[in-house]
């Protein structure tokens, strides 16, 4: 970066990153196009586009500059209007004053004075609409502030590669159905991770294994029912929230999910007739009344760690419950 002219910004390391991954090959290249010394503007524009995690506190702290800016100019508009009422309500009584004072010496001037009060009337009147336009102008970009506030916001819980929720977003999943929902019927945890994906990045480029990732992710979602969940919570790592499921039907579950898997081939670029295939280990654990979302967490991690070892699918058991030296979130996105 240093030697680019890129400033040791975090954000700009989370922009580096991801487009150096090979996640999101389009950052790739319009980070490519940006040149040798990109300017900051230039990359903060990136980082917006692409709605990363770093970006979400700028586009808000922007988006509310520009509320204040326009709240502002409102303000000014509607000062501006007051003094223009008020200036024509002096006319008027003037006007009205001079009737009341003498009627017929009023009456000689009477054109004089409907013209200026007319001129008056018409200023106001222009103030009054260009003050109207402001206020419909200003409603209208106050609800794409609030759109893109609230996109800012998805984007603190969205993984950027799949739209998919991330690792904060799982968490607070698991807290709200843990702490805020009362758990009248059982809840599984199953912390997955596609085997091979890293390696197919790693040998035949980040657009092989951006499609790859696009198609599990979709596969992902017409796998669970209607209030379960998934997400995304590693480079090849994903998580399944079930809910009114038991420990077999957890591992039933994995076990359609492991086949699916296995069944999706992946062309190669120039190579019609070589396919790359996929794997899948997969750790599980149950929610128990006393569960936290840490625990649940830690238990599907080294379930899931056990399981790469050559299991396959594991549930977690109380022996796995005394080796903690893998901690969950590791290689979390």
């Amino acid at each position: 970066m240093s030697a680019h002219g890129v400033a040791a910004l975090p954000r700009n390391y989370e922009l580096f990153y991801e487009a150096l991954s090979g996640r999101l090959p389009q950052l790739s290249r319009e980070l490519g196009a940006l040149g040798h010394n990109p300017l900051q503007d230039s990359l903060d524009a990136l980082g917006l586009k692409h709605h990363l995690v770093s970006h979400a506190s700028l586009a808000a702290d922007r988006a509310r500059a520009e509320a204040q800016e326009a709240l502002a100019d409102m303000a000014s508009k509607l000062k501006l209007a007051l003094v223009q009422k008020q200036a024509f309500k002096a006319e008027l009584d003037h006007f009205a004053g001079r009737l009341e004072a003498d009627p017929v010496a009023g009456l000689t001037g009477v054109a004089d004075e409907a013209a200026r009060l007319r001129e008056a009337a018409g200023r106001l009147m222009n103030e009054e609409s260009a003050l109207q336009y402001l206020l419909e102008n200003g409603a209208r970009r106050f609800v794409e502030l609030e759109g893109d506030l609230a996109e800012s916001g998805r984007s603190l819980t969205r993984d950027p590669a799949t739209g998919l929720p991330n690792r904060l977003a799982l968490s607070a999943k698991l807290d709200s159905i843990l702490e805020t929902e009362r758990i009248d019927q059982p809840v599984a945890l199953l912390l997955v991770s596609v085997e091979g994906l890293r390696a197919m990045a790693e040998h035949h480029g980040g657009t092989v294994a951006a499609k790859a990732l696009a198609r599990l992710s979709a596969l992902f979602r017409k796998s669970i029912k209607k209030n379960d969940f998934v997400a995304r919570v590693g480079q090849q790592d994903f998580a399944f929230v079930c809910r009114d499921v038991s420990a077999e039907n957890a591992e039933a579950i994995a076990r359609r999910l492991l086949q699916s898997v296995k069944a999706m081939k992946v062309t190669l670029p120039g190579r019609v007739h070589t396919v790359e295939t996929l794997s899948l280990a997969a750790g599980i654990t149950v929610a128990q009344p006393t569960s936290t979302s840490a625990d649940l967490l830690i238990q599907a991690e080294l379930a899931l760690s056990a399981a790469r070892d050559g299991a396959g699918i594991l549930r977690y058991s109380a022996a796995l419950g005394r080796d903690r030296g893998k901690i969950y979130g590791q290689n979390a996105a």
